[in-house]
């Protein structure tokens, strides 16, 4: 299929998710190229034993992501998904088990990096005295559960989340959002390390200590490095 993402691997395939994925596979494992005609709505039906308004249903879900197309009084066509699918088909895919390339990851990472920048020199200006108590409790949440020897993944989620709220621009928490239920899973693996927690947890400290004093400049040059850490531990990983 047009995507380096794999459809193939442990998903979590249940309801309509099952038959997304039912589709997608079929699709790859035949090889379809963008501009091919799906097969109807009764052949899905039938390899897939399921019934014809899931499958109507899945075929929406897909049309709405963009990764195919609905043509009046002709069919359903793949799209290109790498070019012309959106942002979420990219995020549902990978939340239902499907695996992101090297490539995929390393583009991901790149452009989240400049989107935490943009957040957080939004921070500095705009923080408010409930935002800054907000980031010192996650802060504090996140060393009771280092001092546990536990993971700080989801610790270390809501500290990202309380600096972009407090850049108080909707569209850029939904965006940054997307990019957080991405890399859930990832986080995940990679906290598992002590040696990371500790050191994510340090630099959120002195992120939070510039965001206090609105030191934006400073600030939006460590959160690129805190970035490029994370960035690094991946490439060695998955190589």
């Amino acid at each position: 299929m047009a995507s380096e993402t794999s459809v193939h691997g442990e998903a979590k395939t249940t309801g309509s998710n099952a038959v997304i994925m039912g589709i997608l596979g079929y699709l790859q494992e035949r090889r379809l190229q963008p501009g091919d005609r799906l097969p109807s709505e009764r052949d899905f039906a039938e390899r897939l034993g399921v019934g014809r308004n899931a499958v109507r249903e899945a075929l929406a879900t897909l049309v709405t992501l963009r990764m195919v197309e609905s043509r009046p009084n002709s069919g359903i066509y793949l799209r290109h998904i790498a070019r012309e699918s959106s942002f979420e088909a990219f995020v549902m895919l990978t939340g239902m088990g499907a695996t992101p390339s090297v490539t995929e990851v390393a583009e991901t990472m790149e452009v989240r990096a400049h989107l935490e920048v943009l957040a957080i020199g939004l921070a500095c200006q705009r923080r408010t005295d409930e935002d800054l108590a907000r980031l010192e409790q996650v802060l504090r949440d996140t060393e009771e559960v280092l001092a546990r020897g536990g993971n700080i993944a989801e610790a270390d989620t809501a500290f990202h989340i309380a600096v972009v709220d407090a850049a108080h621009n909707s569209i850029l928490v939904r965006v940054l959002n997307a990019f957080y239920e991405l890399t859930a899973a990832r986080r995940q693996v990679m906290f598992a390390e002590q040696e990371q927690g500790a050191a994510s947890a340090k630099e959120h400290r002195r992120l939070l200590d510039l965001i206090r004093r609105q030191e934006a400049d400073k600030a939006q040059k460590l959160i690129l490095t805190h970035m490029d850490r994370a960035r690094k531990y991946w490439k060695t990983v998955l190589e």
